[in-house]
């Protein structure tokens, strides 16, 4: 099974059309980036792949489930950081991250070992305690990509 395939994927806002007729594969286990030009349609894309955004036309397929039908399974399995994400500068790091695990819907069961974890992976355990933003504009990111 594929991470990632779309086919003829498709996003238009009115005559403008930002993403044209992609079709791409994406293996699971490879690194793939996507790069391109200002306004070439890469947020967009990532938008329709992470099931924020419907596409206009086409399909977008994620850990070989249909994102235009299924996207909520496929949500609890990936996460999407925005060029813009939104820490609450007054919370804590950890009241941070279970925050937006209630907002994620993250079950309550398993949840202090899962913030555990993302704490561990953003090497942010020591500062758990520490204001949002208080931190680093490095550490501030680290926490953003925990959080999503």
């Amino acid at each position: 099974m594929e991470a990632i395939r779309t086919e003829q994927l498709k996003k238009s806002f009115g005559s403008l059309t930002a993403v044209e007729e992609l079709t791409l594969t994406v293996p699971r286990g490879e690194l793939f980036g996507l790069v391109g030009s200002d306004g070439a349609g890469k947020t967009t894309t990532l938008r329709m792949l992470a099931g924020i955004m419907d596409p206009s036309g086409g399909e977008a397929f994620v850990l070989g489930s249909n994102m235009q039908r299924n996207a909520d399974a496929v949500r609890g399995e990936i996460g999407y950081m925005s060029q813009r994400f939104g820490l609450y500068p007054d919370l804590t790091v950890l009241e941070n991250l279970l925050f937006y695990a209630d907002i994620q819907m993250i079950a309550r069961r398993g949840r202090e070992a899962r913030v555990a974890e993302l704490l561990g992976f953003a090497n942010l355990t020591p500062f758990k305690d520490r204001a949002a933003g208080k931190l680093s504009g490095g550490m501030k990111q680290k926490l953003g990509l925990a959080c999503a």
